[in-house]
């Protein structure tokens, strides 16, 4: 299944770059003319909201969110994983998943995936 990602300013370059080989819609908080480097997190979560993409973040401010206030966070909690690692694990939980709604909670992106 593709899905369209919104990757966290603390979540590394490259694992956007392998997203986006495997097929996913892939942007960068960073690359996103309305959103850029140090923007709050708010903004963040409405610009994933009206653009239908899922949060990958390290930022726990994420996980506080109500439920329903964004379409779904992958949350890193470790942020030492190597990218080729966490890559792996989004796609082991993609694939656990049995459509895109089903993503629309806060789903910890850990080892015990693997």
């Amino acid at each position: 299944m593709q899905v369209s990602f919104l990757l966290d300013e603390n979540i590394s370059a490259p694992l956007a770059d392998k997203l986006d080989k495997a097929g996913h819609d892939v942007e960068r908080v960073v690359d996103v003319s309305e959103l850029g480097e140090g923007v709050d997190d708010n903004t963040i979560r409405r610009y994933a909201v009206e653009e239908g993409r899922l949060i990958v973040t390290s930022d726990d401010d994420f996980v506080q969110m109500p439920a329903d206030s964004h379409n779904g966070v992958f949350y890193v909690p470790n942020q030492s994983l190597p990218p080729h690692e966490l890559y792996l694990i989004i796609q082991r939980v993609i694939e656990a998943f049995p459509n895109r709604e089903a993503m629309e909670t806060v789903t910890y992106i850990t080892t015990d995936w693997l």
